[in-house]
Parts: structure tokens; sequence; C-alpha cells
């Protein structure tokens, strides 16, 4: 009995083992290949971007909410303000009317009653340059550019606000379709585009891009998006000709001789990403960014024809990104710093090389913040451009936002007209408006 009992224990260690050994096999069959290792080297990459991009839920207004705001330019340059150039004269024109512009916006939404509403407004030292307004109401769309027309113009129909409902905002959709799209193209690369390799201390996994198979795979994701009801709703009742691109045998994405390889090296049992490839090669050469390092540290190298130009050492950490840039004889000439937290970001780039210095602060900071209720928002972006001592280019842009969740706009379109009875004159004025005000700038 004791000899039986034994007997049965020890079948069910071997069978234990064997099922072990079994799955240990076919789980490690599994992500040695290629097109495993490529999916999940996108989603490390996707994660370190979404963790970047992210907001607060504070700030989510969701289905009603005004914005207000306003841009100022104050920019100067020592360069293009001797400029005999007729063109760098230009420029410079350019630089002291963006100065004395006043630039305002209104954008409002109220989901409930299916109602949208962008206003613009334009001047140049009491000059108005620019008044436009843009009106979704329920499923029609009309906009109005004062001084051209005297009224709305009906522009068609419009299922924006049929995407959304209570559960499903705009930043829901926005993510679904992201997150499809990029499972698409993880699902639709084609095992004949890769090779793979082993090697003494690495396993190497490559994938070549070329004008048929970057072809092949927006047709696959097109085709994906249009299969997939959700995706259809959303991207049909923005603009039905997104998922009714054609991707033509004739088309040219990548010219004739132009072709990408990207490669993975990875560990060779657990196949852990452990250096990044991508070659760019083209008629003016090979372009090569290398990536060595893991997902908290590492070093990144631009390489032009086989010599190395730059490379970056970077600290990736969860709100914050380091980089220590050096040239091809490893001196330090600059720097980049990334720092986020729930309400602030700022980015601090230095660069200084070969008689050219750039200096760089960008920094979106949200105070006065009310949960779901209102908060103000200031993107600021200062820069310094020097060549040859000469400062090229230097100042500030700010944008102002003022955002909360009410709604107070209220739109008379009884008189509206329809496009199709625009006059010639109107409809030449439309056309030729953004040339119109690129001319205003620049004298």
């Amino acid at each position: 009995m004791k000899k039986t009992k034994l007997l049965l224990i020890l079948l069910i260690i071997i069978l234990l083992v064997s099922a072990i050994s079994i799955g240990i096999g076919m789980y490690l069959n599994n992500i040695s290949k290629p097109k495993y290792i490529f999916s999940k080297g996108i989603d490390i990459i996707k994660n370190k971007i979404d963790n970047y991009t992210k907001i607060s839920n504070d700030l989510d207004l969701k289905d009603k909410y005004s914005i207000k705001g306003t841009v100022e330019f104050d920019l100067n340059s020592d360069y293009y303000k001797k400029a005999t150039d007729p063109e760098e004269k230009k420029i410079y024109n350019k630089i002291n009317n963006l100065n004395n512009m006043d630039i305002n916006f209104k954008i409002q939404k109220n989901q409930s009653n299916d109602i949208g509403y962008i206003e613009l407004n334009e001047s140049i030292k009491n000059e108005k340059i620019l008044n436009a307004k843009y009106f979704i109401n329920d499923s029609t769309k009309y906009y109005l550019i004062e001084d051209i027309l005297d009224d709305y113009v009906i522009a068609g129909g419009c299922n924006y606000f049929e995407n959304i409902t209570a559960n499903q905002t705009e930043k829901e959709n926005t993510k679904y379709i992201y997150n499809f799209a990029i499972d698409s193209i993880k699902n639709n690369l084609n095992d004949k585009d890769f090779t793979s390799k082993e090697g003494k201390d690495n396993y190497l996994v490559t994938l070549k891009i070329d004008n048929n198979s970057i072809k092949d795979l927006l047709r696959s994701v097109i085709k994906d998006l249009n299969n997939d009801k959700k995706s259809k709703r959303i991207l049909d009742n923005i603009d039905k000709k997104i998922l009714k691109t054609k991707i033509k045998d004739e088309d040219i994405i990548l010219e004739e001789n132009e072709y990408y390889k990207v490669y993975i090296y990875t560990s060779k049992i657990l196949h852990k990403p452990l250096k990044y490839k991508v070659e760019h090669f083209s008629k003016e050469g090979t372009k090569t960014y290398i990536y060595e390092g893991n997902e908290n540290k590492g070093t990144l190298h631009y390489i032009l024809n086989e010599a190395e130009k730059y490379n970056i050492l970077l600290e990736l950490k969860n709100d914050e990104i380091k980089g220590k840039i050096r040239n091809s004889s490893n001196k330090n000439i600059g720097e980049f710093k990334l720092e986020k937290n729930n309400y602030n970001t700022v980015i601090n780039y230095t660069y200084n090389d070969n008689n050219e210095k750039i200096d760089l602060i960008y920094s979106s900071k949200y105070t006065k913040v009310k949960k779901n209720e209102k908060y103000n928002n200031k993107k600021s972006l200062s820069f310094k451009h020097i060549v040859n001592k000469e400062t090229k280019l230097s100042g500030e842009i700010d944008i102002n936002l003022e955002i909360n969740n009410k709604f107070s706009i209220m739109v008379d379109t009884s008189n509206a007209k329809l496009k199709s009875n625009m006059t010639k004159e109107e409809k030449e004025q439309i056309d030729n408006l953004y040339e119109n005000i690129k001319n205003r700038l620049e004298r």
C-alpha cells in the first residue's frame, strides 16, 4: 500500500514537472517570436509616452466647458533687424506685427444640448485682421467670418455629438481610437518583414519597413477600424472620409530606394530588450538612432553615414526625464530636462556648440483648480537662439486660459444661408483668407 502511494506521488510530481516544463517551453517559444518581441517593444514605448502626457483627472470637465484664452508674443531679433534681403525683411515685419497683435479666442461645448462654439479674434494695433466663428448645433455646422460674410453660412451636416454620451467623453473616445490603432498595428505586422538572429550574448530581431509594407499596414489598420463598430462610429461622426481613405498601389509614401530597418536586441532566454536601433536609408544617406539601456537609464546615439554626431545620456523616472547631450568628441554641449506632476510641466533645453547657442524653457502650470469645475492654465515658451554671437531670435510666447464648466453662448442662425448661395466674391475672399493674413503680417 505504501509502495502504491509512493508511486502515485511520484506520478503526480512527474506530471506537474512535465506540465510546468511544457508551459515554460510554450511561453519561451511565444516570447521568442519576432512579432511578439516587437509588440512588447511598442508597449514599452507607448507606456512611457502615456505616462509623460497624462493630465490630472481633476481637470476633466466632461460634458460642459467654456475656455477663454489669449496669446501674447514678445519677440526680438538683432539679426533680422538689420536685414537687407527682401525675404528676411518680411520675417522682421512678422516679428514686429506679432508683438503688436491682440489674439483672443473662446471655445465652448454643451454636450447635453449638442452645441459647440469656437471664436477667434485677431487684430494689429486695433486693425481687425480676423474675426471668425464656428458653431455646431445638433447635427448642423455653421461658420461666420466678419467683414466677408454678413451672416452665418450652413457648412453641412455634423455628427460630432453622436459619439459623446454621459459615459463616453471626447477624452475617452480619443483614448479608445488611439489604443485600438496601436493594437491593430501590432497585430498586422507581417511575419515576412521580420528576420531574427541568435548571437553569442543576445537575440536580434529586425523589421524592414519599405513603401509596400507600410501601405499594407495602413490598409490593414483602416480595415480593422472599419470592422470595429465603435471605432467606425466615432470616426464616421467626425468625418466619413477618414475610413474611406484608399491606399493605392501607385501611392508613394516612401521613395523607391527609401526604407527603414528597426532592430531590437534582447537577452537570449527571457528576451528582455537591451538595445533599440532604427536605420533610415535614403538617397541622402543613412541616419541611425540607437538606444542602449533599460526603461530607467540609457544612452541615445545619433549617427549620420556611420559617423556619430551626438549622443544623449538619459535618465527616465516617472515624473522626470534628464538628458546630457554630447558631440562626436564626447564634449558636453547641452542638457534636456522634463519635470512633471499633476498640475505642472516644465521643460528646460540648452545647446551650445560650433558658434550656435540655444536656450529654451517651456512651462505649463495649472492654478486655481477647483476639482472638475474650473481652473486656469498658463503655457509659456521662452527662448533664445544665438548664431556667431548674434541673436537670431529670442523672446517669449504666452498662452493664458481660463476654463470652467459654464456655458453661456447664444447664437442666432435664423438668417443663415446655404454655402451654395454664397456670392463669387465671398468665396474668393474666403479662399484667399490665409494668404491675405500672411501678406498683412509681412508688411
